[in-house]
């Protein structure tokens, strides 16, 4: 798509206001219980675009069959609307994505939940090494063409609570650290333009590849619409992890990169995905995020609360 037309595209969805710094409207972003997602897999097991076995309980929210997989709600928080607006963008954008063969909703646990039955793509999940440099090109490529063609639907990024919630884990462990990084969020973002976003593709998040091919572009994050530059940012943070480079992610994107914003969104970002690196006890990337923290916003390390001493795996 041409400057322009993705200029009228985008001209649709209204600019980003300023963000809530509360969490009085935040989502809840809890996992279901057990039983609840149990349910609903019985349930989407009796669609018949379903072509695996009987689940017997212990596959979790995603039972895969021969050529289908369930999925099913987990967490709170997650919307079948997603799941539909998320089809219209892989016909709209053509976006490698599995296809949306079945869905439905049930009432389990007081509430409706929903369930899905989708196409089966073949690959395997990203990877670091020498492929990385091209994984990332055609990951934000995707990127774009989700930006310059995909229809808007879901949570804004300004939608009351979603601030707090994209800072979830951070504002638990420490809410005026959480605090200060969304009030910077908000001015990076404030009048920004708007476009359809996934809200958590990269090379090391939610894509499937065989070898440098991308065979699909998986779960859209908690937010879909938001500034194009805040999904490039996170993305290009999750692959620095890896060992990715900033040069191959804006590469890959092409010629509608807003330097300016994403010069000011991805330290943020940076300092989100090393919190998470920290407390996954991932050193290596979290330090490799270090060292670019320190070339761009040094003071953003001292902001974090400390890793939370608990191994991971153990909490009750």
């Amino acid at each position: 798509m041409g400057e322009r037309q993705a200029g009228e595209r985008s001209a649709s969805v209204p600019p980003c206001g300023p963000l809530d710094l509360s969490d009085a409207a935040t989502p809840s972003a809890g996992e279901l219980p057990g039983e609840v997602v149990d349910a609903l897999v019985r349930a989407a097991a009796r669609s018949p675009a379903y072509d695996g076995p009987a689940p017997d309980g212990t596959g979790g929210a995603v039972v895969p069959g021969a050529r289908t997989l369930i999925k099913v709600q987990h967490r709170r928080h997650e919307m079948l609307a997603v799941c539909l607006g998320y089809e219209r963008v892989r016909v709209a954008a053509g976006i490698p994505a599995p296809a949306l063969l079945d869905h439905g909703e049930i009432l389990a646990g007081g509430e409706r939940r929903w369930w899905t039955v989708l196409e089966r793509v073949p690959g395997s999940h990203g990877a670091a090494g020498p492929l990385l440099p091209r994984r990332q090109h055609a990951v934000c490529a995707a990127m774009r063409r989700w930006h310059d063609h995909a229809p808007a639907f879901g949570r804004r990024l300004d939608a009351p609570g979603t601030a707090a919630m994209f800072f979830g884990e951070i504002r638990l462990r420490d809410p005026a650290c959480a605090l200060r990084l969304a009030a910077a969020l908000d001015q990076a973002c404030h009048g920004a333009p708007m476009t359809a976003i996934h809200g958590d593709m990269a090379v090391g998040h939610n894509v499937l590849f065989t070898g440098t091919r991308l065979r699909a572009v998986l779960d859209p994050g908690a937010i879909q619409v938001g500034p194009p530059m805040l999904d490039l940012a996170w993305c290009i943070a999750v692959d620095l992890g890896l060992g990715g480079t900033v040069e191959s992610a804006v590469a890959g994107y092409g010629g509608g990169v807003d330097h300016d914003q994403l010069d000011r969104l991805l330290p943020l970002m940076l300092a989100r995905r090393r919190f998470d690196l920290l407390n996954q006890r991932r050193s290596t990337a979290a330090e490799r995020l270090a060292r670019q923290l320190r070339a761009r916003r040094p003071e953003l390390l001292s902001w974090l609360p400390p890793p939370d001493p608990t191994p991971p795996g153990t909490h009750g």
